[in-house]
């Protein structure tokens, strides 16, 4: 009886600042994975690898305030919601364990076809596979919870530095022959993903794209992880139940993290710009290290800012509008890399490498508020988006009237 008893969260019990945050933290991976989208996934992103100008300036604007920043926010945002999840199914008299289960093995199927079939910068497919983790600490108290989490941060910057001097130890030691396989892949890539067709570019991609991004999850679990139990540690310290009470938490979150997390990109700044030189194998694993740790500090630091300005009428009407975004995530998220590959790839508009990146962070810009139109128009008929509908549905083995 009591699994017939088991909904969906309607509409009316959702947190609208979860939402604004969530919709923010959208376009703020949407930002870095233009580059993604528009041309190789091989192709060295530092800033320094552009010639000065627009584009240089573009990707020092991209580096130091969204590269790890955002992802972080949204995975914090995925601890924080399994929290409230298993809160408000016990509140039922239900089992949580099993709903969750069935909820990450529909996100599973969603990110393995996103990722095999459209693009390798999946990030779903992680998220389900971290999220069977994540159940095992459900019972770990706090004390544990949050030694987990500083253990969790230590491993992932290990790992950061590893394989950023991993690679850049190989690129040494390869050298002329690293560069010229190195250039092989890019125009391999550039070839068929602005000519090939839908088979040809995913033939592509399972053969040399897909297998690197198994490889990252050794550095990638932890790393998603250790986010997913900062949201499970601030939901169970009820950080987001009285906002106005936390106020002055949010505003010490602000005055250290950014200062401390500008320091680690200033010491980011120096090594890029060779300012501070160290050998080029050092490099790589310092590059990857700083900044990593720059958004450990920063990430919260940004979420503390939003709920501060959320405090304020007048900050609070403008970013309304984005709750709608943030409420279809799922949708929103799937819909960008339909529109993209439609955009960039040989079988759509054929823009691959044709665009700057300047110019990406433009149509960057349009597509997020396209999104956020049309996510407010969804919600005048509908309660929800239509992929949260369908996840919510497999979820729970009931689908809702989606009106």
């Amino acid at each position: 009886m009591q699994n017939l008893q088991a909904k969906p969260v309607q509409p009316a019990d959702r947190i609208s600042e979860l939402d604004i945050i969530r919709g923010i933290a959208l376009f703020g991976i949407l930002m870095v994975n233009m580059s993604l989208f528009k041309s190789p996934l091989v192709i060295d992103r530092l800033p320094t690898t552009f010639s000065p100008g627009l584009d240089q300036a573009v990707a020092w604007f991209i580096q130091l305030l969204f590269t790890g920043k955002f992802y972080a926010i949204f995975s914090f945002l995925f601890g924080l919601g399994f929290y409230i999840f298993m809160e408000r199914a016990l509140d039922k008299g239900l089992e949580p364990g099993l709903l969750y289960r069935r909820r990450l093995l529909a996100l599973l199927a969603i990110g393995a076809i996103h990722l095999f079939l459209l693009w390798s910068g999946d990030i779903l497919f992680t998220y389900a596979l971290v999220g069977f983790i994540l159940l095992a600490f459900r019972r770990k108290n706090d004390r544990q919870v949050k030694r987990w989490i500083i253990g969790l941060f230590i491993l992932t910057a290990v790992l950061q530095g590893l394989a950023g001097f991993a690679q850049g130890l190989a690129e040494a030691i390869a050298g002329e022959q690293y560069d010229q396989v190195m250039e092989e892949l890019i125009n391999a890539s550039i070839a068929v993903y602005t000519t090939g067709s839908f088979l040809e570019v995913l033939n592509f991609r399972l053969i040399n794209e897909v297998p690197y991004l198994f490889i990252s999850l050794i550095v990638w679990i932890p790393a998603v992880l250790a986010f997913f139990l900062c949201g499970l540690y601030a939901g169970r310290k009820g950080i987001f139940k009285d906002l106005s009470a936390n106020r002055p938490l949010f505003i010490k979150i602000c005055f250290v993290g950014l200062p401390v997390g500008a320091l680690f990109l200033l010491l980011y700044v120096l090594l890029e710009t060779a300012v501070w030189p160290v050998g080029s194998a050092a490099k790589l694993a310092l590059l990857l290290t700083t900044n990593y740790l720059a958004s450990l500090f920063i990430f919260p630091a940004y979420v503390s800012l939003i709920l501060l300005s959320l405090q304020t009428t007048r900050c609070r009407r403008f970013l309304a509008p984005v709750a709608a975004a943030g409420r279809m995530a799922l949708t929103n998220y799937l819909t960008q890399t339909l529109i993209l590959i439609t955009l960039f790839y040989g079988f759509g508009f054929g823009l691959f490498y044709k665009v700057s990146l300047a110019q990406g962070v433009l149509i960057t810009i349009a597509l997020y508020l396209i999104q956020v139109i049309w996510s407010n128009l969804w919600f005048k008929k509908f309660k929800y988006g239509p992929l949260e509908w369908l996840w919510r549905g497999l979820t729970y083995k009931k689908f809702e009237p989606l009106r």
